[in-house]
């Protein structure tokens, strides 16, 4: 009898440990509308889920005016289910709804599309159905105004997309400004983008769906793109809708005030005198930057106390720290490169850092002979939040690493890459946090040590040009050359040293955890793709984000851009809740 007991409590336990390790989720859905000149539309979408209890998944779709839902199916890799038509019954097992599907008809016309979950695990479904009448006719215009993805799922959706076909057969859809253009569409409910592309109009979440989140399309049509007396009229005007839409949205409205009107022109009479100025600047900027270049002078006196450095110095400066010195530069050098440009070396310096101290290791890329992959140190080795490190700028650039890396703790080619893209705010705000950290460390030199980091700077570069020429110690080489990185020229002096003194370097090399010679280039033209990479990425995000914003007025009128969360009232389609249950 123990021994039963023993056994049904070791079940329950696998059990209860075993089913919460994945949770019921919506991974995509993907949604095409293939839309005809009748007006009518065929949807089509591709549901990517993980099932672990339940028995359906379902969609409620309520308010659907003069439009009609019919030829629902379901596929399941390749295979169609059985459809029991419009008498779903939702009371059955798991069993007796697997590869079945169906409508269920409600009150008032409302109606929900039904399908069985199957086996627990992943699935991909295909559903698709017909919507007669879509598009409706408004007098002046044609268009739609339907909700495509409800709220308040029980599963909310990790991503989801809505294409827009144009398969009429007719004129090709185009928008090139508001005053020439044949299509508007505007989409509420969740944080995404739209453009109007290859004659489909695209709808794109970029955020995961919130348990307020939805999606609503409007969507507008000069006449002649559909058949003529294909379509319903509507009781209401397509402006009327559109208003209805645009409450709560923050979508700019087209219509001018006259105070607006005469803020235009109060703008367009800055905008002649501004301008020139900025012109005249740009030219006074350009030679004085020129002088200081041919002068030597660029170095701000307030922080060094002259505006010329030419010494050398041969001792790690700043207590060796690449943030200060990055911060010094970025403060004290008329001539420094942009915060951008060269933060990415800090982040060299630092992986490089990690690299001699044994917290990330060096590993042969399978892929290319030419690169390396970079292995953290797992979290049961101290390699989780990164406690251990004093710095904040390094802390970040560890735990941002850290997390690119993955569950396998490996950094591979383009990863910290496609994680600055995801990051992007975060990435582009280091260089002006490091900036200001770095300035309280070097504000606690003197002038002369300040210098003294401008020197150490111009030995690095100029000492194959030196008269003395003694190998520093390897435990000292290994600061110059987190420094060097810093400066964004380790291989350059990597490459000097070498020449000069290949035995301090094969010991440096052995000592940092590089294996050789030929490792150590590989390693540092690795890390500093990994972080230019990482710069470039998360700069290329911020000016796509820039772009959207200059097009607001695009986006207001009808021509793509940011998904408005708020707004979308009204319309057709849709309703609250759905998911599985």
């Amino acid at each position: 009898m123990r021994r039963h007991i023993v056994f049904f409590l070791v079940l329950s336990l696998t059990c209860t440990i075993a089913f919460p390790l994945h949770a019921q989720e919506i991974r995509n859905i993907e949604t095409t509308v293939n839309l005809f000149a009748t007006g009518n539309a065929q949807v089509i979408q591709k549901w990517d889920v993980t099932v672990v209890s339940g028995t359906e998944w379902y969609i409620p779709i309520d308010n659907l005016g003069q439009s009609y839902i019919h030829d629902f199916h379901v596929f399941e890799n390749g295979k169609e289910y059985e459809n029991d038509g419009r008498n779903w019954n939702s009371d059955r097992s798991l069993a007796a709804k697997t590869h079945r599907c169906g409508i269920v008809e409600k009150r008032g016309g409302n109606i929900e599309l039904c399908w069985g979950q199957g086996e627990y695990g992943d699935h991909v479904y295909t559903i698709c159905y017909i919507i007669d009448n879509l598009v409706l006719d408004y007098g002046d215009c044609d268009g739609f105004h339907w909700h495509f993805l409800n709220d308040e799922w029980d599963v909310k959706p990790q991503h989801a997309s809505i294409k827009i076909v144009n398969e009429t057969d007719r004129e090709p859809w185009y928008w090139a400004s508001p005053d020439s253009c044949n299509v508007r569409f505007w989409g509420f409910g969740m944080e995404g983008d739209s453009r109007l592309e290859d004659n489909a109009i695209y709808f794109e979440s970029t955020e995961r769906f919130r348990y307020s989140s939805f999606f609503s399309a409007l969507v507008r049509f000069d006449k002649g793109l559909f058949l003529p007396n294909s379509l319903k009229t509507s009781d209401k005007s397509f402006e009327e809708v559109r208003k209805e839409a645009m409450k709560g949205s923050n979508y700019n409205d087209d219509e001018e005030t006259p105070f607006e009107k005469f803020l235009f022109w109060v703008f367009l009479f800055l905008f002649i005198g501004i301008p020139l100025l900025l012109i005249g600047y740009a030219i006074f900027a350009l030679f004085r930057r020129l002088y200081r270049r041919i002068s030597g002078r660029h170095y701000d006196k307030k922080i060094f106390g002259k505006n010329k450095i030419d010494g050398w110095w041969r001792e790690v400066p700043l207590d060796g720290s690449p943030t200060a010195l990055y911060s010094l530069i970025q403060c004290g050098d008329m001539l420094a490169p942009n915060k951008y440009k060269i933060f990415s070396n800090i982040v060299s310096a630092y992986f490089l850092k990690w690299i001699q101290e044994g917290l990330v290791t060096v590993e042969k890329d399978p892929k290319k002979d030419d690169r390396v992959n970079l292995r953290f140190a797992p979290a049961a080795d101290g390699g989780k939040e990164s406690f251990f490190i004093d710095d904040e700028i390094e802390r970040k650039i560890y735990n941002a690493a850290f997390e690119a890396a993955g569950a396998n703790n490996v950094l591979e080619a383009d990863e910290f890459k496609k994680w600055s893209y995801k990051h992007d705010q975060s990435v582009t705000g280091w260089p002006m946090a490091a900036k200001t950290a770095g300035r309280t460390v070097w504000n606690k030199f003197s002038q002369e040590e300040r210098c003294h980091a401008i020197e150490f700077k111009n030995y690095l570069n100029d000492f194959t040009l030196a008269s003395e020429r003694q190998a520093p110690e390897v435990g000292l080489w290994k600061q110059y050359m987190i420094l060097a990185a810093s400066l964004g020229i380790a291989d350059k002096v990597f490459k000097n040293f070498e020449k000069l003194f290949p035995k301090v370097m094969e010991e440096y090399t052995q000592q940092s955890n590089m294996m050789d010679m030929a490792t150590t280039y590989t390693v540092l033209r690795s890390i500093n793709n990994n972080s230019s990479s990482m710069m470039t990425s998360a700069l290329d995000r911020q000016a796509q984000r820039r772009a959207a914003a200059a097009a607001a007025q695009r986006r207001s009128s009808g021509g793509g851009g940011s998904i408005s969360f708020g707004g979308g009232g009204g319309g057709f389609g849709g309703g609250h809740g759905g998911g599985s249950r």
